[in-house]
């Protein structure tokens, strides 16, 4: 199993002292600037911003990078299976690819017309004074999860969230972020691994369909 865990880097550190100043302490520090955000619409993220001068109708590839998990620290998370933590990973990876297949070019490298898209599953906090990123690469890392989920795994899935952002992949400029979370009201309960991957088809249905509909893709 291949995973790059970031613990203590100077880089990381100087980063996330950096974010501290411009956002919430209750945030993680995936994004840059969590000032921009607002409350999303409805069907929207929870919090969202997109650059009003955007020319999204002008973007038809996306960079998708693998996505990461930031905890606070390596023992934050101990009680929930880390096997379940890359399960989590893996399957919103792929539940955005297929997704995003549909209606863009996948590229490996920037290029005219490509977005770059970041996304977290997040449970840290930017005041942690140690940031924890777990990752997960190529389908073999890890097994397909199958019946009911463990206690605890359950219990992070209910509280942790799902943050993101849009930049241009050429010239970096940040096109659109948001922080999103599971709504308890009206939500089916998440018992098992299968209503796991449905949940999460459809977060990422629905976020990608929007994403098309903005850029003028074809659904």
């Amino acid at each position: 199993m291949r995973r790059s865990r970031v613990l203590a880097v100077t880089l990381l550190l100087v980063a996330a002292c950096a974010r501290r100043t411009r956002q919430p302490a209750a945030l993680s520090g995936f994004l840059d600037d969590y000032s921009l955000l607002r409350k999303g619409g409805p069907g929207d993220v929870a919090l969202v911003y997109r650059d009003p001068d955007a020319h999204w109708t002008s973007y038809d590839k996306v960079l998708f990078e693998p996505v990461t998990l930031w905890r606070s620290g390596r023992k934050s998370l101990d009680p929930v299976p880390e096997g379940d933590l890359l399960r989590l990973i893996a399957d919103l990876e792929g539940a955005v690819r297929r997704h995003l297949g549909d209606g863009f070019e996948l590229v490996e490298e920037p290029q005219p017309g490509a977005m770059r898209i970041r996304l977290a599953i997040t449970e840290a906090r930017a005041s942690d004074p140690v940031l924890d990123v777990l990752r997960a690469r190529g389908d073999g890392d890890v097994t397909a999860g199958s019946g009911p989920l463990h206690p605890e795994t359950r219990r992070f899935i209910e509280s942790a969230e799902i943050e993101g952002e849009i930049r241009d992949a050429r010239t970096n400029q940040l096109l659109a972020a948001g922080v999103d979370r599971r709504r308890p009201e009206g939500a089916l309960p998440i018992d098992t691994w299968a209503d796991v991957h449905r949940a999460l088809d459809f977060w990422a249905a629905r976020v990608c369909a929007r994403l098309e509909a903005r850029t003028g893709r074809p659904p």
